[in-house]
């Protein structure tokens, strides 16, 4: 009766090995050709793949393998009919949907904050705010936390001490960035005041 099953089951995950290899490399190789491998990998999700020792296309490769893989071990776990394990394996099947929306969420939110950042770096550089980097910076950290809390909302993972902190945070820097975008602006627009001044005073 269990020879059977344990050979069908060691075929089924055969199968999935290689079917799981073949996806994860076609998908990484599509993402290096069209060039979205290395636009990612100038991203703040690309600098934290890269400091896993991995590419951005080699984390799709590795996430499609996976994700392959899990579809059948379910199938050859279901064969052998084992019944802990096929409740341990459904639950993570439930569960795979919450993991890849937070990874999505991950992915795109950083990327997202990334270019955000940098259109306002330069927004502030041209501008010749007094401090911008650093206000880029701290707006860069804050967002990006807040990505990472939502992601890690999304996989279900406890976040209720992140937000405690992050709450006061968020609400401290805001004020903060306000009263220095403020000073900023108002010592920045203090000369073309003046100078408005001394032309309508001169064609009086």
């Amino acid at each position: 009766k269990w020879i059977p099953a344990i050979i069908a089951a060691l075929i089924i995950l055969l199968i999935g090995w290689f079917a799981g290899k073949l996806a994860g490399k076609i998908i990484g190789t599509i993402i290096d050709k069209i060039g979205l491998g290395a636009a990612l990998d100038k991203t703040m999700f690309g600098d934290v793949v890269k400091s896993s020792g991995m590419t951005t296309a080699k984390f799709f490769d590795i996430l499609v393998r996976w994700f392959i893989y899990i579809i059948f071990i379910m199938a050859a776990i279901n064969v052998l009919g084992i019944a802990l394990l096929i409740d341990f394996m459904n639950k993570l099947v439930l569960y795979i949907p919450h993991l890849i929306a937070g990874l999505l969420l991950l992915i795109v939110g950083l990327i997202l904050v990334d270019f955000l950042m940098d259109w306002i770096g330069s927004q502030l550089k041209t501008r010749e705010v007094a401090s911008g980097d650093l206000i880029a910076t701290i707006l860069r950290a804050l967002f990006s936390l807040l990505i990472i809390t939502l992601a890690l909302d999304q996989m279900l993972i406890d976040t209720s001490i992140i937000y405690t902190f992050l709450v006061p945070l968020a609400w401290g820097l805001g004020i903060g960035l306000a009263v220095a975008l403020g000073i900023a602006v108002g010592w920045g627009s203090k000369d073309i005041v003046a100078d408005y001044l001394k032309g309508k005073l001169a064609k009086k």
